[in-house]
């Protein structure tokens, strides 16, 4: 007789987990009618071409993808940005804008399971489109403390950046969207020596070099001191001090919104997608290496 076991990295929810899965689904949705996101249900399964656009190369390599029995190439979702983008610019395109759309479910990727990661896993995700205004990002970062706050979840902390500034100072040594691509991966990975070393290998110049070294090393909890000395740092980048001008709008907001926030500021912090252009967070808690939470602005996707 054959011994059948879940899947490897899947997990079945006993009544008590299940329970616990509930409850914070609840609050998840509770606090979507509280800020005014309306909620969607997008497919499990999109077209590959999709998803790996803009997903970047870690999270491409991890995609459950195959060829379905029509011949088409598809993937179960990695993540839900894509989705909500994809509705966004077909089904929504002429929907007023600013538009907050809400939505919770399964993900899948082909990661190794561990304390804290599994194949499939579970996200609320809540995107705000149409724009620009930094009252956005402050609206979503508040929301994700509230929620952090009414699950009980205590010690987290933010880790908050922001990818334009980097990108602005690789744009003026004209390096091409799929090279700074991959610096970004490696910055993900806390590879700030590969980077530079990949930087030098594109012919980034000796100024640009040494404004990326110091660029990384820029981190700390006092925000007005981390946002003088990365505007000090990129003085001789037009593009990249509009991004710190935008960096210091939001967390100016923030402090003025009196939200009580354990902020941690890196400068050289990016995540492996690639649609991010400006402000970008995760969550995260003692003890875990992996993200509670993250996510950021995209502006082009």
């Amino acid at each position: 007789m054959p011994e059948f076991k879940t899947v490897r990295g899947m997990r079945d929810f006993l009544p008590n987990e299940a329970a616990t899965m509930r409850y914070v689904e609840n609050i998840t949705q509770e606090l979507a009618q509280l800020y005014g996101f309306q909620e969607i249900i997008t497919p499990i399964m999109e077209s590959y071409e999709l998803l790996a656009a803009k997903s970047g190369e870690e999270v491409r390599q991890r995609m459950y993808a195959f060829e379905d029995l029509g011949g088409r190439r598809v993937s179960l979702r990695p993540e839900f940005t894509a989705s909500v983008a994809r509705l966004i610019a077909t089904t929504l395109r002429n929907e007023p804008k600013p538009i907050r759309l809400y939505c919770v479910g399964s993900l899948y990727r082909y990661d190794e399971p561990q304390f804290g990661r599994f194949r499939e896993f579970w996200q609320s995700n809540y995107e705000l489109f149409g724009t620009s205004r930094p009252e956005a990002d402050v609206e979503i970062l508040m929301l994700t403390n509230d929620l952090f706050k009414k699950t009980g979840i205590h010690n987290y902390w933010f880790k908050i950046g922001h990818v334009g500034i980097i990108r602005a100072i690789l744009n003026a040594e004209n390096i091409e969207e799929e090279n700074q691509n991959k610096i970004m991966q490696l910055l993900d990975k806390q590879q700030w020596n590969d980077a530079l070393v990949l930087a030098k290998e594109l012919n980034v110049s000796a100024q640009g070099i040494t404004t990326l070294k110091k660029i990384f090393k820029i981190k700390g909890k006092d925000s007005s001191k981390v946002l003088k000395e990365i505007k000090n740092t990129v003085r001789n980048y037009e593009e990249a001090l509009s991004a710190v001008e935008n960096f210091k709008e939001i967390l100016v907001l923030l402090k003025e919104g009196d939200a009580e926030f354990d902020l941690y500021i890196e400068a050289g912090f990016a995540r492996g997608l690639e649609y991010y252009t400006g402000i970008i967070c995760e969550v995260a808690v003692p003890d875990m290496d992996v993200a509670l939470a993250g996510g950021g602005r995209y502006d082009r996707l």
